[in-house]
């Protein structure tokens, strides 16, 4: 057996010809816009999916960018919010900025124990409606058994 390539070798049995015009008509809809709504499809899927789930909107609002945690747009010198901590006349702006930083985490706190309640319920209802499918699961699944 030889490995030798000779330039007299076999034909390869390929033909040329000139172009010819297109005989299937150009698509309706260009390939892009196919992508473009099978992409619409999966995410309003998965948005109803999520809100049909126990606790989807808080998963969604979890997930979604720029959702996070409380905003302090509002801190101005009467403090976050509007509370009317620190910054009055007559105080120094080292108490005042002191007192605005523990007026916010203050805030934050009771924000972070509000969202840590919702997902502990939310956990609970996990947990239950789980409980629930299993006995189910496992009541029919000895009833087929009872049959067998």
């Amino acid at each position: 057996m030889t490995t030798r390539v000779h330039s007299a070798g076999p034909r390869p049995g390929v033909a040329t010809t000139l172009t010819a015009p297109r005989v299937t008509p150009p698509p309706a809809r260009p390939f892009q816009q196919v992508l473009t709504a099978g992409a619409g499809a999966i995410v309003a899927s998965t948005e109803a999916a999520v809100r049909q789930l126990p606790g989807g909107p808080l998963l969604a609002a979890a997930v979604r960018p720029g959702a996070a945690g409380p905003s302090f747009a509002g801190t101005s010198a009467e403090g976050p919010s509007g509370t009317g901590v620190a910054g009055g006349v007559g105080s120094s702006a080292a108490a005042g900025s002191a007192e605005q930083a523990l007026a916010r985490s203050q805030e934050m706190n009771l924000y972070y124990l509000e969202l840590q309640e919702r997902i502990s319920a939310e956990n609970r209802s996990y947990s239950t409606l789980s409980n629930v499918l299993k006995a189910r699961h496992d009541t029919v699944k000895n009833a087929i058994s009872n049959i067998r």
